[in-house]
Order: C-alpha cells, then sequence, then structure tokens
C-alpha cells in the first residue's frame, strides 16, 4: 500500500463515519485502515480490536501538519513494498546500494552486502532532512536581508539620483531665468543709451537736412537767372539776391560708444562649471583594525610592502612597522621629539621635532641634521610628488599665538639638496597667510595647511598656491554639533582626485572637501567604531590609513591603527 500517495484534505472527509455508516460527526482517520471514524467507533470498537490496537489515529484538524505527515511515512515504512518482488515488504537498508530490500534482494542482489536497520537510516535521513531544512531557511532569511538591503540601496540610490537630477534641473532652470532677466535688463539699459544719443542725432540731421533744402531752391533760383537772355533779368533778380549764407553748424554731438563684455564661461578641466558639479561621497568601510603599542599615533607614513612609519608624540618615538594579518610587528624604532614627518626616499623620512634644524633618518639607521633653519623653528615638514620639500616655520616664542609685526609664520618650497625656491609668508594684499603651521600638503602646485589660531588647538585649513595668493579657507562645518563651530583640525590627506581628507580628533570626525574647499561631506566616523582620529594617509590603492589617539582614562596606552576602503 502507498499510504504517501492517499493523504486525504478536509475537503474529502466522507458524509458518515466509514466503521458504522450512521453518525455524521468524524473526529478521527486511521491511517493504516484509511477509514474516517468517529469518537464512538474509535474509542469502543476500533482500538479494542487486537488487529488495529497499534494502528495510527490521527485527529481530522491535524490534517496536513508535520506530525500528520510523520504519522503517515511511518505506516508507509512498516508496509514499504519491494520496488523489485511483488507482495514482498522492506525491512532493512542496503549500505552498499543505498536502498531498502526485501528478503528475496538479500539472498539476490544484495547478497553480501552490508546492511542496517531501515527504520534507523530512515530517522537519519529525517535528521539530516531537517537539518538542510533549517540551513535552508537560514540561508533564505539571509537571502532575505541582503535582498531587503539591495531593494533599500537601489531606492535610497534612485531617490537620490531624482533629487539630484531635479536640483541640476532646477538650477539649470533659475540660471536661466536669472541669466535671461539680466540679458534683458542690459538689453533696456542699452537701448536707453543709444536712444538718448539717437535723438539727438536725428533732430540735428533735421535741423540740416531743411537749411539743405533751402540753400538747393535759392541755388536753382539763381541757376534760372543766369539762365536767362535779357539783361534786365539780370537787373531784376540782383534787387532781391539774398546774399547771406546759413551759418554752418560746427555742434559737437557726444556719441556714446558702448561695448558688451561678455563673462567669461570656458569649463577647464579642475574648475567649476557654470551651473556646479556633482561629486560622489566617499563610503567608508572599514577593512582592518590594528593595536600599536604607543599611546597616540601622531602620523603616519605609508610605505610600499605593507610597512610604514608611525610616530606619536605622547610616547616621543617613531617606528618602522610591519602590518601582518592581525598584528603590527615592530621592525624598529628611533626616540625622539617628534611634531612631523614627511617620506623623502624609499626608507628615509625628515622629521620635525620643533626645533631649528630638520632631521633626515637615513636608510643606515641614522638621525642627522638636513638643514638648519635657525633663529626658526620647524612644525611641519612635507615632500611633494615632484619631489619640492615644503616646511612650516616659526619663531621661538614664549607664547607662540601672540604675533607682533616681528613674527615669521611661513612655509618654504625647497629641492631636495636644500635650495630655497620660494617663501611664503604674506598674501598680495600683504596679510599674514598663517598662525601656526601644523601639517601640509600639497596637490597641482598648491599647498594645503592645517593651520593652529589659539592655545585651545582650534584652527582652519586654508589653500595657497606658490605664489602666496590665497584661495579658500575652511573653518570647519556645523553639522555635527549644533552651537557655534570650533574647529579643531589634526591632520589632511588628499586623494589621486584631489579630494581633501581632514582629520577632526575631539569630535570623531573626517572632513571631506572639493579642491574648491567646499564641504562634500562632515563624517562621523564614530559609527563606523572609529574613535580619535588624528593622522591621516592614503596608499597607492586608495585606501585611507588613521591613526588615533587613545582616551586620558584608558589604563592600556595602546592606539590603534584602522584601515579604511574609500569607495
Amino acid at each position: 500500500m502507498e499510504f504517501s500517495q492517499s493523504i486525504p484534505g478536509k475537503a474529502q472527509t466522507p458524509a458518515a463515519c466509514q466503521f458504522c455508516e450512521e453518525l455524521q460527526e468524524i473526529k478521527w482517520k486511521c491511517i493504516n485502515c484509511e477509514l474516517f471514524l468517529c469518537q464512538l467507533c474509535c474509542s469502543k470498537i476500533h482500538n479494542k480490536i487486537k488487529a488495529s490496537m497499534k494502528h495510527e489515529i490521527i485527529n481530522l484538524k491535524d490534517f496536513e501538519t508535520v506530525d500528520f505527515a510523520t504519522s503517515v511515512r511511518k505506516v508507509d515504512l512498516e508496509n514499504m513494498e519491494c520496488t523489485i518482488h511483488d507482495k514482498q515488504k522492506c525491512f532493512v537498508f542496503c549500505k552498499d546500494c543505498s536502498e531498502p530490500s526485501c528478503s528475496k534482494c538479500l539472498t539476490e542482489t544484495h547478497k553480501l552486502h552490508d546492511y542496517k536497520a531501515l527504520d534507523e537510516v530512515y530517522k537519519e535521513i529525517i535528521s539530516e532532512m531537517k537539518e538542510l531544512m533549517k540551513r535552508l531557511e537560514d540561508n533564505l532569511k539571509l537571502f532575505s536581508y541582503e535582498k531587503e538591503q539591495l531593494q533599500k540601496k537601489l531606492s535610497d540610490g534612485d531617490n537620490n539620483f531624482q533629487e539630484t537630477r531635479d536640483l541640476i534641473l532646477q538650477t539649470e532652470k533659475d540660471m536661466k531665468e536669472v541669466i535671461s532677466k539680466h540679458a534683458k535688463d542690459l538689453l533696456k539699459e542699452l537701448e536707453a543709451k543709444w536712444k538718448l544719443t539717437e535723438n539727438i542725432i536725428k533732430i540735428e540731421l533735421s535741423a540740416i537736412t531743411k537749411k539743405e533744402e533751402k540753400l538747393e531752391t535759392r541755388k536753382n533760383n539763381l541757376f534760372q537767372a543766369l539762365q536767362s537772355h535779357q539783361a534786365i533779368d539780370i537787373f531784376s533778380t540782383s534787387k532781391t539776391l539774398d546774399k547771406s549764407l546759413p551759418q554752418y553748424s560746427n555742434k559737437l554731438i557726444k556719441t556714446n560708444i558702448v561695448k558688451f563684455i561678455h563673462t567669461n564661461i570656458e569649463l577647464k578641466k579642475g574648475s567649476q562649471s557654470v551651473l556646479g558639479d556633482i561629486y560622489t561621497i566617499p563610503a567608508m568601510e572599514v577593512i582592518n583594525t590594528y593595536r600599536s603599542d604607543i599611546e597616540n599615533v601622531t602620523n603616519i607614513l605609508l610605505c610600499s610592502d605593507k610597512t610604514a612609519f608611525i610616530g606619536s608624540t605622547n610616547s616621543k618615538k617613531i617606528q618602522k612597522i610591519k602590518f601582518e594579518t592581525n598584528n603590527i610587528k615592530v621592525e624598529r624604532e628611533i626616540q625622539i621629539k617628534l611634531y612631523d614627518m614627511a617620506r623623502y626616499n624609499d626608507d628615509e623620512i625628515l622629521v620635525s621635532s620643533k626645533k631649528s634644524d630638520l632631521k633626515l633618518y637615513t636608510k643606515d639607521k641614522k638621525l642627522t641634521s638636513f638643514k638648519s633653519f635657525s633663529p626658526l623653528r620647524t612644525t611641519c615638514v612635507h615632500v611633494t610628488k615632484d619631489n619640492k620639500i615644503t616646511v612650516g616655520l616659526v619663531e621661538y616664542s614664549p607664547d607662540v599665538f601672540l604675533i607682533t609685526k616681528d613674527s615669521h609664520r611661513k612655509v618654504l618650497i625647497m629641492k631636495q639638496n636644500g635650495d630655497i625656491q620660494h617663501t611664503i609668508e604674506y598674501d598680495k594684499d600683504n596679510q599674514r597667510l598663517l598662525t601656526h603651521p601644523k601639517r601640509i600638503k600639497s596637490f597641482n602646485y598648491r599647498i594645503v595647511v592645517v593651520d593652529i589660531i589659539n592655545n585651545e588647538r582650534e584652527g582652519r585649513v586654508v589653500m595657497f598656491d606658490y605664489g602666496g595668493q590665497l584661495h579658500w579657507t575652511f573653518n570647519g562645518c556645523n553639522s555635527i554639533i549644533s552651537d557655534r563651530v570650533k574647529f579643531y583640525p589634526a591632520d589632511v590627506s588628499i586623494t589621486s582626485t584631489a579630494m581633501i581628507l581632514v582629520s577632526e580628533c575631539v569630535k570623531h570626525a573626517i572632513h571631506v572637501l572639493n579642491p574648491a574647499g567646499e564641504v562634500i561631506v562632515c563624517s562621523d566616523v564614530k559609527v563606523f567604531g572609529i574613535e580619535l582620529p588624528f593622522s591621516l594617509d592614503i596608499d597607492n590603492n586608495e585606501v585611507l590609513w588613521i591613526g588615533c589617539n587613545t582616551w586620558g582614562e584608558d589604563k592600556i596606552k595602546k592606539a590603534k591603527i584602522i584601515c579604511v576602503k574609500l569607495t
């Protein structure tokens, strides 16, 4: 009997008990007999018959449940017919052939094979299927979650696209209206200026025309008299001859010639367009987190072989480290008071200790003086892509933020041999560009400086060119805090696409600026688990490395270095 094929739904329940054929209140079904039973027949008759005492009885309300299916399969297992031998029931499982077997199978096709009890194998298969079912359900949940996330990203992205598109079109419309109105105003102004001159010229032209006509009439009359053959006509004409001439008008009429000089709307690479530019807000994905053994990573310089130089102002040391799978290996260590450092060559760095001389740490692990700037002292150092060395300098002073006319706050640009090419201190209006330069970076012959302005470590970021022309100043943004903005910039780094990243340690923030110094996003990186971001560096794969500070109450002063993918 194939019980698995005879599972009826509730709609197939007969009108009366199939045992007594009288009562209509059907509550049970015997899986073995395949009979629908009323309560009385089930309890008083069917269960009392010896042959049916061990039959599986199922309540109709349990139809189409797991328990019901299990009971049907159990009966089916006990009565499973062999697919090879007619009217033979399977009672063992052939492990070699992986199929149920009857007694005839044992003596024929499965002779000398390894066997196992059929119900044991059945339980194992059911267990495996349930485990697979659980794994499938877990995977479905995962796919459902990922699908939901992708649908959200699709929806958010589409909304962002539509909003940005609408903004561009609205900006175009607004600018068209502004330009159109301005053009109309210019045309009105042009017409007013011309009409005034035009009227003066037309009045004078009309007066001259009338005089010309009168003279032409007199000339014709005189000509007619001269054509006469009678002398008397000459004498007669002379009596009325008008010998006067009209006064020639030498009136000076000033004509105002106007000239329209159009605005230069030439679109050059790297400059803003008329309507504006589209910038992709970089998404941050934490790739890895490393724990150093120094108190704060105030400087980080990535090398090309998964190594880096890191420095700590508080720990007063520089380390050459190697990033391994989940930890950091310190390859060498230099004890030195550090303020800033920059890559000089592959395994050499320039170091500012806020003293007069700039130090060079060489490949043979020696620390030598590279160049002295006495009586000034160095504050920051950077090497440009074209191997120019930029150095920030200030004078020695008890209060570095007390600036007098004798103060010096400048940036020098030098060749690699130390020859000075540019000195930048004042703008074209002879105003100081800097207060206390802390960090320097560069791109496209532009210098970007983190400038500290007071003892509270507030600051700003400024950009100027080699000629001292100030291009912009960034004083922080108010998207993170709502009260009066105080900006505490720590470090700056620049991507290959000229996006300028500025860390703000105390606010757990990284600001992203475009080349024009406009804010693309002020990102609160604490949501990514990044606290107290201090130093920044970007490697050749456009991966951002962030050296962090530690909290004052931390018992273990071991600052983190966090590797972040920018997408």
